[in-house]
């Protein structure tokens, strides 16, 4: 099923870049969480690799490699300091670094999982950017991520369908 009223990205406000946006899937709250959260589902429509632990203080860490042939790769980490399953997951202390070194620190990652009709809305704010030259690329491409991300996760949810290479 696709909700006519949110195919996609939701914004009505003033487009921040620290949104990721406002997403309906058919999928109920604990699926959706656990999508978030169980290294397996995260692998199917997420990331290369990554490391959970399902617990306030727990670290929340994925990777994707650069490409197939380098063993160099992106990194996010982060401690989960919220976590209710199936409602809401806020990562603190969030790192995020690229294969050339450039590191970004200290934001936070909030998702929320609300039951609505027979799916679930998720909600996905990123914020405690800095600014600069050196966080312009980075917040630049945020809102496109979590589109494409959030996206991902709706083929994996709801079609069965993993990212290439899965």
């Amino acid at each position: 099923l696709v909700d006519e009223d949110c195919d996609g990205l939701v914004d009505d406000a003033d487009p921040s870049l620290t949104d990721g946006g406002d997403w309906w899937l058919d999928a109920d709250p604990v699926r959706v969480f656990e999508a978030f959260t169980d290294v397996g589902e995260l692998l199917s429509w997420f990331a290369d690799g990554a490391v959970v632990g399902r617990r306030a203080g727990g670290n929340w860490a994925m990777g994707w490699y650069a490409d197939e042939a380098s063993d160099e790769g992106y990194h996010v980490l982060g401690t989960l300091d919220v976590y209710e399953p199936p409602t809401r997951l806020v990562v603190r202390d969030l790192t995020f670094s690229t294969p050339e070194g450039d590191r970004w620190e200290g934001m936070a990652l909030s998702v929320t999982f609300t039951a609505e009709g027979a799916g679930t809305r998720v909600t996905v704010v990123q914020d405690g950017m800095g600014h600069g030259a050196s966080w312009d690329g980075y917040v630049a491409g945020l809102g496109p991520g979590w589109e494409r991300s959030l996206a991902d996760l709706r083929a994996w949810l709801e079609e069965g369908r993993k990212l290439p290479g899965r």
